[in-house]
């Protein structure tokens, strides 16, 4: 039996109601067209316009707020990037025969877009919608290989950062360090460090405006993957190639 919560219901339907409406509505109008008594939806509505999520006009009619439209920017990216990024990824699998995974940056976090499985694919928690550490993955090592040292500071407070694995790095200087490496060869390794079993190639993907806003990785058993010398560079190449898609100028 699924579980709906009444409340989110409402706010769901209340912006479904503004996504079908070409105009403003007072409180009476959706009132009258949800049938929610006005009571329960003026707590709704006030909780919606200090979330951002609805706005009052000049006329004290109700609007979608900027919240909305942040989020419909982020579904736009998501979708191009993920459109745009497919058909590469695709040819990527095939070559290589080992997982395929891209995921983006947000906060201290790598949020996992799209997984492509192989033949011999491994068992692995990184799933499409997953969350993992931005540090210890080799997805958010290649993001924040791009990343400032004050960037990276203003992410990762602490020196000492939570081991995963028996594998993972231990501080934040060593990590930067870490990362000098990973920018100058133009691909980062996760060697087991978010799960044991796992070892990642990854590269970066930028944006028009010179910014990262996502990694690709192949991911397979370390001996596999290390007995494969052209991994890295089709990880590279193919994270360039999509880069260009996006509508980036980088340097081969």
């Amino acid at each position: 039996m699924k579980v709906i919560v009444k409340s989110a219901y409402r706010v769901l339907e209340i912006l479904d109601l503004f996504n079908s409406s070409e105009s403003s509505l007072s409180e009476k109008e959706i009132s009258a067209q949800l049938n929610i008594p006005a009571s329960s939806l003026y707590n709704l509505l006030s909780t919606m316009v200090a979330a951002e999520y609805l706005r009052k006009d000049y006329l004290r009619r109700y609007k979608l707020g900027s919240k909305i439209i942040r989020l419909g920017n982020k579904a736009r990216e998501d979708l191009d990037l993920y459109n745009e990024s497919l058909p590469y990824l695709k040819k990527l699998s095939q070559q290589l025969n080992e997982t395929i995974f891209l995921a983006y940056p947000t906060g201290q976090e790598m949020i996992y877009l799209t997984k492509l499985d192989c033949n011999h694919s491994i068992k692995t928690s990184a799933q499409p919608g997953a969350n993992k550490p931005i540090y210890c993955t080799g997805l958010g090592k290649a993001c924040l290989s791009l990343y400032s040292e004050e960037k990276i500071n203003q992410l990762l407070q602490e020196d000492i950062l939570e081991s995963i694995t028996p594998n993972t790095i231990k501080s934040k200087s060593s990590l930067i360090k870490q990362l000098q490496k990973f920018r100058d060869q133009g691909y980062a390794i996760d060697d087991e460090e978010n799960e044991i079993g796992l070892y990642c190639v990854a590269s970066p993907i930028v944006s028009a405006e010179g910014e990262v806003i996502a990694a690709i990785s192949c991911a397979g058993p370390k001996e596999r993957m290390l007995s494969n010398e052209s991994i890295p560079k089709k990880i590279n190449s193919t994270a360039l190639l999509i880069s260009k898609a996006m509508g980036a100028v980088r340097r081969e």
